[in-house]
């Protein structure tokens, strides 16, 4: 492309004030951020003063060579990190930047507020821009200057972030761009010649590689400089403008928005005014029987004209792991929930002492690895009401498959989305009564993963190769499962699965 042409930018024919601003600006960032400005949402074209948070974050940027940023929204980051990667190419020969956004609108974005503070600087600080056509500064997601520095902002990309000699790597909103994780582990041999990076982002759950960087920051498990920014810290903020965002945004995008809340935030599953809902009512059920240091609690005596039904889970012996189960009524109120560690035949008994208790309840142990083995004892002691899945089996040359039935629940990835996505929408619609405080933690807890899976927070995180792989969870979805199998087969639904022979 051609050169695009420009006033010289040598000392001749400046002023003195020029001459002294212009050796000031090349080595002094903060200096240079007096000469910026930028378009505000409300007052439009302003000067880029920066708030007292946002000089400390800059400073930081000179000081320190890894950074990352946990911010509230609208904390003004982006064109900080705009006038620092402006300031850095203009001023410093050869210096390479990658600015890494969620999708390619949101890079053009970025670039566009480089363009615009470089468009508005004094004309004798202007590097000369060297592609693009004329009259326009650089291309769409470059700029590139004469002295052989450029700021590339791209969308992410398994690819993105590999580059020789890589002088800056910038990660924007980085909880929520796909391959993260993958994008750091490429550049990263690319930065080991004196490179820097900023990684920043509101949070989005406790999982992924934006999570992990920043617990092992905060820890010194990495040579990353870890920044906080509350809301509080923005001069313009204050409980009023709070109070507005959290009606506007709801709890959960409070949560990640402002509050900067991992554990809050997230795709979760349950709406977490549904689950303050449930626990501001667990005062009012009384618990009549306590077993097991406080595992089993039991909240109503048996009626018996009414039918009952328990749907359990099977620990599998991890140490995070728990046996739990809920029984349940005909219209959905919590009888009786256990949460705890037992071994199976212990387990095995507890459930058919419970099912008898409550009128030989519909009992589904979930029949997957050792919950086999406690649903075989079940069936030995010749319980009277085990469930039954139903087994589609197809067989070569028949145009039908055959049905065979199995005792207990089988889980697979399929019906486990269904049952969760049921027990969800009940609880919405308050189809539920829901007594058990085991579920308070485990809801709050529980959420979509990149995959729209629903899993406890922890079980599921990328691996090495930016990958969603299981690791040893972190936090529990035991009640959760059986409160959710009870809650399907009370309503009469089946368990149907289709396996070739």
């Amino acid at each position: 492309m051609a050169k695009i042409k420009k006033i010289d930018t040598s000392t001749q024919g400046l002023t003195k004030d020029e001459i002294s601003n212009l050796a000031k600006v090349s080595k002094d960032v903060f200096f240079f951020t007096h000469f910026l400005w930028l378009i505000h949402p409300v007052r439009g074209k302003v000067r880029f003063d920066l708030y007292p948070y946002q000089m400390s974050v800059l400073y930081q940027f000179v000081l320190q060579r890894f950074n990352i940023i946990l911010k509230f929204r609208q904390a003004g980051i982006t064109e900080l990190i705009s006038a620092y990667c402006l300031w850095l190419t203009m001023f410093h020969p050869n210096k390479k930047v990658n600015i890494i956004s969620i999708k390619d609108t949101t890079a053009k974005k970025v670039l566009k507020k480089i363009k615009f503070m470089y468009k508005n600087l004094p004309w004798y600080m202007q590097v000369p821009i060297i592609n693009g056509r004329l009259g326009e500064y650089g291309s769409s997601s470059m700029i590139e200057f004469e002295n052989g520095s450029f700021i590339e902002s791209i969308p992410t990309s398994s690819e993105a972030g590999r580059s020789e000699s890589l002088s800056l790597l910038v990660i924007d909103e980085a909880a929520i761009v796909r391959w993260a994780g993958q994008i750091w582990a490429a550049a990263l041999p690319t930065l080991s010649t004196g490179g820097s990076a900023i990684v920043n982002s509101t949070p989005y759950g406790s999982q992924g590689f934006y999570y992990k960087t920043w617990q092992d920051a905060i820890s010194g498990g990495n040579n990353f400089n870890a920044i906080r920014l509350f809301w509080q810290m923005h001069p313009e903020r204050d409980q009023e403008w709070y109070n507005v965002m959290s009606k506007n945004l709801g709890p959960k995008r409070t949560a990640q928005e402002i509050d900067g809340d991992f554990l809050s935030s997230g795709n979760s599953v349950f709406d977490l005014m549904d689950i303050k809902a449930i626990e501001d009512c667990l005062s009012d059920y009384p618990v009549i029987k306590r077993r097991y240091n406080g595992q089993y609690l039991q909240f109503n005596l048996p009626d018996e004209t009414r039918s009952y039904f328990i749907g359990a889970d099977v620990a599998t012996g991890r140490a995070s792991d728990y046996s739990s189960f809920t029984c349940m009524d005909k219209d959905g109120e919590e009888q009786a929930v256990y949460k705890g560690r037992m071994p199976i035949e212990k387990y095995a008994r507890l459930l058919g002492d419970t099912g008898q208790l409550f009128n030989w309840a519909t009992l589904a142990p979930e029949s997957n690895d050792v919950g086999l083995a406690v649903t075989s004892m079940l069936q030995t002691e010749g319980y009277p009401k085990l469930y039954y899945y139903q087994k589609m089996i197809k067989k070569k040359g028949k145009p039908r498959p055959e049905v065979d039935k199995a005792p207990g629940w089988l889980t697979t990835n399929k019906n486990r989305s269904v049952i969760i996505n049921g027990l969800e929408e009940d609880i919405r619609n308050d189809n539920v009564i829901i007594k058990d405080p085991f579920f308070i933690y485990e809801s709050k807890t529980f959420i979509y993963d990149s995959f729209n899976r629903p899993v406890a927070m922890g079980k599921h995180k990328a691996n090495s190769e930016g990958e969603d792989a299981l690791s040893e969870d972190v936090f529990a979805d035991d009640d959760i499962m059986g409160k959710a199998i009870t809650n399907h087969i009370r309503k009469g639904k089946s368990n149907t699965i289709i396996s070739p022979r």
